[in-house]
């Protein structure tokens, strides 16, 4: 399989769940413009990559650490398959990332 479907779909996938946990805390002011930014990004960084853009491919290392990080926390406050999910595709995805060939082969458009 090659990787910028992979990563793209991943990319994607995180934009749909934090839009789906914005749209269950529709009611809270703060937490739902948050959730709907972090999902932008997301959303943001799969266009990216799909056209090949090379700083967005360079940062995208960066913020699956980021989701890696916060899914770690997430499941020290309190184990759930949400959290679970998101730790575990983004270890998988920050693991493809780091792959040099990878990354050049995402840069091209």
């Amino acid at each position: 399989m090659r990787p910028k479907p992979l990563v793209v779909s991943f990319f994607t996938f995180l934009a749909v769940f934090f839009y789906g946990i914005a749209a269950m805390s529709f009611g809270e002011r703060y937490t739902f413009f948050g959730y709907i930014i972090i999902g932008s990004v997301h959303l943001l960084f799969a266009y990216g990559i799909w056209v090949g853009h090379e700083t967005i491919v360079d940062l995208s290392a960066y913020i699956t650490l980021l989701d890696l990080l916060f899914g770690l926390l997430w499941v020290m406050v309190g184990l759930s398959l949400p959290a679970a999910t998101l730790t575990l595709l983004s270890a998988l995805i920050l693991f493809v990332l780091m792959d040099e060939d990878v990354r050049i082969e995402l840069k091209l458009p």
